[in-house]
Order: C-alpha cells, then sequence, then structure tokens
C-alpha cells in the first residue's frame, strides 16, 4: 500500500526528500521499524534521525567510492565501540571530541595492506579516528547483510509500483501536466487509483467477497437501468444469460 506520496523538483537530492518525509511516514506507520531505499537515500542526518525514530534503514547500494580497507565499528556500550580492521579487533577510546582506535604497529607492518590504511601512523601505534556518524555509516551499510537472502530484495518491487505510475505519460516518457500543483494532484490521484487496486485484487482473493460481489454485479445492472432496456448489454457466461450495465452507464448515472 502507498501510505505517502511527495512530489519535489527533478533538482533535490534523494535523501533530503527522505530526511523531510521520514518523520510523517512514521507517524503515520507507528510499526515501522524497517526501511529499505537505494543508495541515493543515505545520508549522515538520515542516520540520526533513523536512529532516533528506532527505524533499520536497510540500502541496497551505497553511494560514494567503496574503502579499500574497511573498518567495522560495534558500539559495545553507550559511548564504548570495537572497532575491527582485517587482522585487528580493539577497543576505542574516547578523546575530546571524537574516538579513536589504537591498533598494534607490528602487525599492521606484517599487513599486505597498510599502504591503504585508512589508520595513521604514530610513533609507536597506528591509530584511526571517528564519530558517531562512522559508526551510523558503517551500520547503515552492514544492515542489508544482517538480513536472510529471501529479504535483501525487496526493494526492488517499487518498480512495478513505479511503471504503474508512469503508464499515463505520453510518448515521449513526459506528464501531460506541466506544474508543481498538477503533478502533485496527477500523483496523488494515480496513489488513490493504485491503492484501490491493490485492494480489491486482494479482496477478490476471499471467496466471500467474490461471491458477494458477482450477486451485487447481477442486481445493480437491473436498478440502473431504468426501464431502459437499450443500456443492457446481454453476455453469455458459462452457458448463462446475464445482463450487465456498460461501464460508461455507471459513470454517467454516477455524474
Amino acid at each position: 500500500m502507498l501510505t505517502d506520496v511527495a512530489v519535489c523538483s527533478n533538482n533535490t537530492d534523494d535523501s533530503k526528500i527522505l530526511n523531510e518525509r521520514v518523520e510523517p511516514i512514521k507517524e503515520k506507520t507507528p510499526d515501522l521499524n524497517e526501511l529499505h531505499t537505494d543508495g541515493a537515500y543515505g545520508s549522515e542526518d538520515n542516520d540520526k534521525k533513523m536512529e532516533e525514530l528506532e527505524i533499520t534503514h536497510v540500502q541496497t547500494a551505497v553511494r560514494g567510492r567503496k574503502a579499500e580497507v574497511s573498518m567495522e565499528i560495534e558500539e559495545v556500550s553507550d559511548g564504548q565501540y570495537t572497532v575491527k580492521c582485517p587482522h585487528q579487533s580493539v577497543s576505542s577510546q574516547e578523546t575530546k571530541t571524537r574516538h579513536k582506535a589504537c591498533f598494534d604497529v607490528q602487525i599492521c607492518k606484517q599487513c599486505p595492506l597498510s599502504r591503504n590504511c585508512s589508520a595513521k601512523q604514530q610513533s609507536n601505534k597506528r591509530t584511526y579516528y571517528f564519530d558517531r556518524s562512522d559508526y551510523l555509516l558503517g551500520k547503515r551499510n552492514r544492515n542489508i547483510k544482517s538480513l536472510p537472502p529471501e529479504r535483501r530484495k525487496l526493494r526492488p518491487n517499487v518498480e512495478a509500483t513505479v511503471k504503474e505510475f508512469t503508464k499515463p505519460f505520453n510518448h515521449k516518457g513526459k506528464l501531460r501536466v506541466r506544474g508543481l500543483f498538477k503533478t502533485m494532484v496527477y500523483a496523488h490521484a494515480m496513489a488513490i487509483s493504485i491503492n484501490f487496486g491493490r485492494i480489491w485484487r486482494y479482496m477478490s482473493e476471499n471467496p466471500a467477497f467474490f461471491a458477494l460481489s458477482n450477486l451485487l454485479c447481477g442486481i445493480l445492472p437491473c436498478f440502473f437501468a431504468k426501464n431502459s432496456r437499450n443500456e443492457l448489454l446481454k453476455i453469455f457466461s458459462r452457458d448463462k444469460s446475464r445482463c450487465w450495465l456498460e461501464p460508461q452507464q455507471y459513470f454517467r448515472q454516477a455524474a
């Protein structure tokens, strides 16, 4: 179900849109504890807001260049972290403004990745400095790995929804309306129609609802006909003759 629709100019960053809409989304769906997006929606501000709202942000991709030597930061307790590199694991130390992890320089000398390591060489150790935002960034990037394989590909399902939104576009793939307000009206109207279609398909799977809908479809045409036989269309289904009203007649009489 589509629960939130936002319309912005095409030069607005995706992460900014999410930052503005995540609180209304959480308000509409209080049980929301996991949000799947692509790599464009991640940012430092979003990480802080997700932590505040207790939402696990799962990204299917990571924006930016991948680190040559990964540093995995895990929170042990409030203000205490464990930092892991490919060959060592140490506890963090708190400084005035951030945290640091000191690695054994003797082990670092034997590491083939030492030239590309983000830990800086000091007198008798190699030190890696980080803050809370670095921890949240690493956590966001690792969230998808904590999910079972069958739940790691939930986000691509949204492509079908995008296809439904863009179906009425013209042959050039553009909207038939112009302006932010008209585009917003179009987006909300499409979201409503998509939701109605999904609700109908879901309820149609219920045999009791399907039987009721068949009964109504048999009664409504005769009710709206108003003694006009020309408005009835005879069709044959399962060797039975039924009377149905043309869809256009429903809309005309409803108006």
